[in-house]
């Protein structure tokens, strides 16, 4: 059974806060928040995770090395942006929890995640 613990990768402390409430809310026990891609970096290499929420810039920073580290670990991940799908590039078929989101599609990104599955709520606002 993969773990229960999530990784969330964001670096807006309001926005990390209300994702950790809400991922405790749907039953995850153990969410480590990440700001720093130097810090997701280490943790994707380092950590057992059950998946990650990416977001997909951190400081104005893209995170797909942490997103090839995931990959290369098998660690099921979905993006975190508002800029849309055409911005992940080489990663368009992951799944994606766009911004803004409602709680529902937090929900039904970390089930399908936890759950061996790939689907996202694709879309969301361009920008």
């Amino acid at each position: 059974m993969p773990s229960s613990r999530v990784l969330l990768v964001e670096d807006d402390p309001a926005i990390a806060m209300l994702l950790e409430e809400m991922l405790r809310d749907l039953g995850v026990v153990d969410v480590q928040v990440e700001g720093r891609l130097e810090g997701a970096l280490a943790s994707a290499r380092d950590g057992d995770f059950g998946c990650v929420i990416l977001d997909l810039k951190l400081h104005g920073k893209e995170t797909f090395e942490v997103a090839r580290v995931l990959e290369e670990r098998r660690i099921p991940f979905a993006f975190f942006t508002g800029y849309g799908v055409d911005s992940l590039k080489e990663y368009a078929q992951f799944p994606v929890l766009p911004k803004p989101f409602a709680e529902s599609d937090l929900q039904q990104v970390v089930r399908s995640l936890m759950n061996g599955g790939s689907a996202g709520v694709q879309g969301g606002p361009a920008g």
